[in-house]
């Protein structure tokens, strides 16, 4: 995969994560949909991305993880160079997907940083939950969440 040859402040990610499929009661497959939208990538080609090489020294990575990727989105973020920080906002989004413990219908933002928070600093004071229908495009995430960031 190639980067941009520039250096950022802020990096805003949704890592194509290989999911299993599951099957659930009656014999129906769910889960796993995403490689058939999208080409996915195990979390050691995930690692192997150069992403420092894209990171200011000052800089927050705001990564997009569903529950079961919590554990793989926190490796990750380490791997890249990054210390993990909080979860920035979570997304509601109405929809339920099956999951194998319960009904899935949010989605986290984690934030890591590599040094220190850049400057200047924005808003400090943006909501960290968000209630909006997911569209009908797989994996889109809400503008809004991209909208705070900016703001922050």
């Amino acid at each position: 995969m190639d980067l941009p040859n520039k250096k950022y402040d802020i990096i805003y990610c949704d890592p194509p994560w290989t999911y299993k499929r599951i099957v659930v009661t009656g014999g129906t497959p769910s889960g796993g949909t995403a490689s058939e939208h999208y080409n996915t990538m195990p979390l050691e080609e995930l690692k192997a991305l150069d992403i420092k090489s894209i990171a200011q020294k000052n800089c927050c990575l705001f990564m997009w993880s569903a529950g079961p990727k919590l554990d793989e989105a926190l490796a990750l973020g380490q791997a890249w160079g990054f210390k993990f920080k909080t979860c920035a906002f979570v997304w509601e989004k109405h929809r339920p997907m099956v999951g194998h413990y319960t009904m899935s219908t949010c989605e986290i933002c984690l934030v890591f940083t590599r040094g220190r928070i850049p400057r200047p600093r924005g808003s400090r004071n943006e909501r960290q939950f968000l209630s909006q229908c997911r569209t009908n495009r797989h994996s889109e995430k809400p503008h809004e969440i991209r909208e705070r960031i900016t703001r922050m």
